[in-house]
């Protein structure tokens, strides 16, 4: 196999056969290791199967071993290694986040080899390898690295909180409760308790003014980790809006209606445009019903069916504009003839875009003029304009 081959058969999204076998191959020995290493921790069962235990142990070992030298071998291949040398390249990759990952997940099977008896006890670590394969974990990383800033800012004013409430806490208790609260390295863990709500009620303070303090502190901690939680939440937010928008450009650039209107104006375009995904069979629209969107054929085929026949509409063509266009109620049913992904366009986005590309309106009519045979466009429906509050 030569290099190139082993990178896509490695990389987490090849789409190829071999490569999807790989990861089924890949989760099942995660799996596998992570259930050695619960098993060995049972007594009975350890006892009853220990032979087996170890031999799935070793097996399981020596596959994340084999998969480090291998992803090392293609490390040349990764996207950007062509700028530099094979050696540099695999160096790179060896001390990047992935790269330190894989050689971790490889350290039990090192162990074992050197017949140390905590290595079944580090099959916890397996369970990370699929944090690689997993695309929300990895935005969630994405998030964490474009809100460190924020994050790190936050985590200071905690830090800064935590030792305030510790020395105070000393400072107050130290005469009623010596033994836990004898030093400000003793009250931090009271201060921890108490600043993430947790409340073990193992220590609690006896002064009133050392139970105004913890008030203070629950309260403060709830604002520090709602802050957290804000920022996680905007970022992850901001992540899933860029993905969208990444996946529609993709799919706008591939219809053939969109591949001359310019960068700029495509992602004005994917901007208004939702995806939808349609299995075979499914009823796109109803004839009769009030139009609402238009639609764009990126992949797949749609029929329309009209009283006398059916019309096929494949990748590239559109439909529903003229509901939008006249008003009046849909004129045919569309189903999905194959399964398809389609770019629905509201109505209101329509006019929109209608107003500012005159080029995009002008084809659009055209097509419509077209179905309807030649015949002369009904006036244009535009929605109705919304009515000022009285004042």
């Amino acid at each position: 196999m030569d290099r190139r081959r082993l990178y896509r058969l490695l990389a987490p999204h090849s789409p190829g056969m071999p490569a999807r076998i790989f990861r089924t191959v890949h989760h099942l020995v995660v799996a596998a290791g992570i259930g050695v290493m619960l098993a060995a921790t049972v007594a009975s069962i350890h006892e009853a199967y220990e032979p087996l235990l170890s031999a799935i142990f070793y097996l399981v070992a020596a596959f994340f071993l084999i998969e480090y030298l291998l992803r090392l071998i293609a490390a040349p291949e990764r996207p950007g290694g062509e700028h530099y040398g094979e050696w540099r390249a695999r160096l790179t990759w060896a001390l990047s986040l992935g790269g330190l990952f894989d050689l971790i997940s490889a350290v039990p099977a090192i162990l074992a080899l050197a017949h140390d008896p905590t290595a079944s006890l580090l099959g916890f670590i397996w369970g990370f390898k699929y944090v690689r394969y997993s695309p929300g974990l990895y935005s969630l990383g994405r998030v964490v690295n474009h809100a460190r800033h924020a994050l790190l800012s936050v985590l200071l004013g905690f830090a800064m909180v935590l030792l305030t409430a510790a020395s105070l806490a000393y400072l107050l208790e130290r005469n009623t409760q010596p033994d836990v609260f004898g030093s400000i390295p003793a009250a931090l863990w009271w201060a921890i308790v108490t600043l993430t709500t947790t409340g073990y009620g193992d220590v609690i303070p006896q002064t009133v003014a050392g139970r105004m303090l913890a008030g203070v502190v629950m309260v403060c901690g709830i604002l520090v980790f709602a802050l957290w939680a804000g920022i996680l939440a905007t970022g992850y937010a901001q992540e899933l809006r860029r993905r969208e928008f990444l996946r529609t450009w993709e799919l706008v650039a591939k219809v053939p209606f969109f591949h001359n209107i310019g960068a700029s104006l495509i992602a004005e375009v994917a901007r208004l445009l939702r995806p939808r995904d349609y299995p075979e069979g499914a009823i796109i629209v109803r004839r009769g019903e009030p139009g609402d969107c238009m639609y764009f054929v990126v992949e797949g085929e749609v029929e329309i069916q009209l009283v006398d026949q059916g019309i096929y509409l494949g990748a590239g063509q559109f439909f529903g504009e003229l509901a939008l266009l006249t008003g009046a109620p849909r004129n045919a049913s569309v189903v999905a003839a194959a399964a398809c992904t389609l770019l629905a366009l509201d109505v209101v986005d329509f006019h929109e875009l209608m107003a500012r590309q005159p080029e995009l309106a002008k084809i659009i009519h055209d097509e419509a003029r077209q179905r309807l045979g030649g015949a002369p466009m009904p006036p244009i429906a535009r929605p109705a304009p919304v009515p000022a509050d009285p004042v």
